[in-house]
């Protein structure tokens, strides 16, 4: 198996489908089962699964296909690797949380808000003018991201839409490799990634991207990246993600663009 096509989790992944599912059907049924027993699947095997879930092992080995997976050898490898609570917060802030929760929320407001303040400094304010000029002039603009920024790529994309721009977003590996694969030197490609983790994790999307010719805008904390040498414009969202604040920047920063869009080209106030 392949690690580099494991974007999100297997709960995000079930919790997506049964929040759209244009039909309750067999593989409806065995994602809600899932879901209901979702503690216990870790470590079962395929006929414990299937039984949790009134099935049969050859519907589950079915179900694991249409995820996408090859077989149900890679749903146990999706579940060993899924992420918990303690993926987002600190083993510090837990019991600060415990022990004092004023002075948690206190401590998480203050990161929070100096991400704030450094995504919306000027050296990220002037450069929102000629993004948002690309994002207007570019022939096909496409977004990228994985996690939780995948939600704030769907939002940019709604905004966008509203303003008349579609941007592409997709939630998949292979769907989004396609994508960076059909870009060219005429189009704009946006990578969301806090701490630079997309652009180690996914690197045939991000060399697809490169090879493209295309401009290229990064939103990340990680100014470390050697992917930034080669990107057009960088903005920087925060300095820290501890304990999960970076979200926030990563949203102002989306919001930057958004209303540089709506200040240069909307005409829904005029």
């Amino acid at each position: 198996m392949n690690n580099v096509k494991m974007m999100g989790s297997l709960l995000d992944r079930l919790l997506s489908y049964v929040s759209s599912a244009p039909e309750r059907d067999a593989n409806y049924d065995i994602a809600v089962a899932l879901l209901r027993n979702y503690p216990q699947l870790k470590g079962l095997a395929l006929s414990q699964i299937a039984d949790l879930c009134y099935t049969s092992n050859a519907s589950i080995s079915r179900f694991c296909r249409f995820l996408g997976m090859d077989n149900f050898k890679e749903f146990q490898s999706w579940m060993e690797r899924d992420f918990t609570m303690r993926t987002d917060y600190s083993r510090q802030f837990y019991t600060m949380l415990h022990n004092n929760q004023e002075t948690a929320i206190s401590a998480y407001r203050d990161a929070l808000i100096g991400n704030i303040y450094t995504t919306i400094a000027p050296e990220n304010a002037q450069v929102i003018p000629d993004i948002v000029k690309t994002l207007h002039d570019c022939g096909k603009a496409a977004y990228f991201s994985h996690h939780f920024l995948w939600d704030i790529g769907h939002y940019f994309q709604s905004k966008m839409m509203m303003m008349g721009r579609y941007v592409e977003l997709f939630m998949d590996y292979a769907t989004q490799l396609e994508c960076a694969r059909s870009l060219t030197e005429k189009d704009f490609a946006i990578i969301c990634s806090v701490g630079g983790s997309y652009l180690t994790r996914y690197p045939d999307i991000c060399n697809a991207i490169l090879s493209s010719g295309c401009k290229m805008l990064i939103i990340t904390q990680n100014l470390a990246s050697p992917y930034l040498n080669t990107a057009d414009f960088i903005l920087q969202c925060g300095t820290t993600n501890r304990n999960d604040v970076g979200k926030y920047a990563a949203l102002m920063a989306n919001d930057l663009i958004l209303m540089g869009y709506l200040r240069a080209y909307d005409k829904a106030f005029q």
